[in-house]
């Protein structure tokens, strides 16, 4: 058996495919990182008639006391849903709708 010698190319990674390999981890994390506000909830006026079950909103109608909001919990067919009144400092991801841009 003849040992070989390492020459170029044979046993080291280019440099190439490292910045590579790089620039496209650093495209990924951007796009996640871009991605993630749109995940937020929005503080909704009024109840909705139709809702996802399980699914979770925040209205403020007034309906709670001063410094609340009301957090609804969607439920399957024929079934209640969770309603309860948190407070606002709760929801500080949650963008207001009708508020200026």
């Amino acid at each position: 058996m003849r040992a070989s010698k390492p020459g170029p190319g044979r046993g080291r990674i280019s440099g190439t495919v490292v910045l590579r390999d790089a620039g496209g981890l650093a495209v990924l994390l951007m796009a996640l990182f871009m991605a993630q506000p749109s995940f937020a909830q929005k503080l909704y006026a009024y109840e909705p008639l139709m809702m996802d079950p399980y699914s979770t909103i925040y209205v403020n109608d007034g309906s709670c006391s001063a410094g609340k909001v009301l957090k609804v919990q969607g439920a399957p067919r024929n079934q209640r849903r969770k309603k309860s009144c948190v407070p606002m400092s709760d929801l500080q991801g949650v963008p207001r709708s009708g508020s200026a841009k």
